[in-house]
């Protein structure tokens, strides 16, 4: 499952950023992203979080499992456990896709194009406020 989740999640690609976008076609945020792509597989139940929102239901008490990290798994970015302000989903030990680029204010897919936000594949590092890394359990792991 881990390896269609990642094949999808790579399909889109370029889809562009929107602030509070929750679907490919009319745009996706951070957390819109990794909510639609676990929603489509059955690895969360019908619902909007955000970034904080998905750390503190999946991260199983702020424990963080580097260690068994996997394709598929989460990586959340901020100032603390208490104050994550981003998310992307993990690809390799190095790589990570998801929406970034935008902020509150890209609204229209004209924002969207002008920042250069969308779908995108990054190194983990890109940012330097990396908090934790989250192993998903999928369905019958």
């Amino acid at each position: 499952m881990r390896e269609h989740l990642v094949n999808l999640a790579l399909k889109l690609v370029g889809c562009p950023y929107i602030w509070g976008g929750a679907n490919p076609w009319t745009g996706l945020d951070c957390s819109g992203f990794v909510i639609w792509i676990y929603q489509v597989f059955g690895v969360l139940p019908s619902g909007d979080w955000t970034a904080q929102g998905l750390y503190d239901r999946l991260s199983d008490g702020g424990k963080e499992l580097e260690n068994i990290a996997d394709k598929g798994d989460l990586v959340f970015y901020g100032q603390s456990q208490t104050k994550i302000t981003h998310v992307m989903l993990r690809l390799s030990p190095t790589l990570v896709v998801g929406a970034s680029g935008g902020a509150r204010n890209t609204l229209t897919f004209d924002d969207a194009r002008r920042r250069g936000a969308q779908v995108k594949v990054k190194t983990i590092n890109y940012r330097s406020d990396e908090v934790a890394t989250v192993h998903v359990k999928f369905p019958g792991e």
